[in-house]
């Protein structure tokens, strides 16, 4: 689950957030019904509907990456609302920006 303040800022930088989805029926759904350009999947969910949903997402094409909100270890990325942090996200999704990126 995203922080308020972490949904704000991707909204503020001109995300739509859509979610939270609970199921893989749910990701599904959201992918048919929504433009869905990256996800973020929550590594508390059980195994099976992590390993489940990462599939669906591979499949579909759309770019993903596993989150957690305690703080990571050993490298891995910082879900918080504080900008670096969320650039750092955008470029691990998208890429360097670019002349053509928006979002970050």
């Amino acid at each position: 689950m995203l922080t308020s303040a972490c949904r704000d800022r991707l909204t503020a930088a001109g995300a739509t957030v859509v979610g939270p989805v609970r199921s893989v029926g749910e990701v599904l759904d959201a992918l048919m019904e929504e433009d869905i350009d990256a996800a973020i999947v929550d590594i508390e969910v059980d195994d099976e509907t992590m390993i489940s949903v990462a599939r669906v997402l591979d499949g579909a094409k759309v770019p993903f990456l596993f989150a957690s909100r305690v703080a990571p270890i050993q490298g891995g990325y910082t879900l918080s609302d504080l900008v670096s942090d969320l650039c750092e996200i955008g470029d691990a999704l998208f890429g360097e920006p670019g002349t053509s990126t928006t979002l970050h």
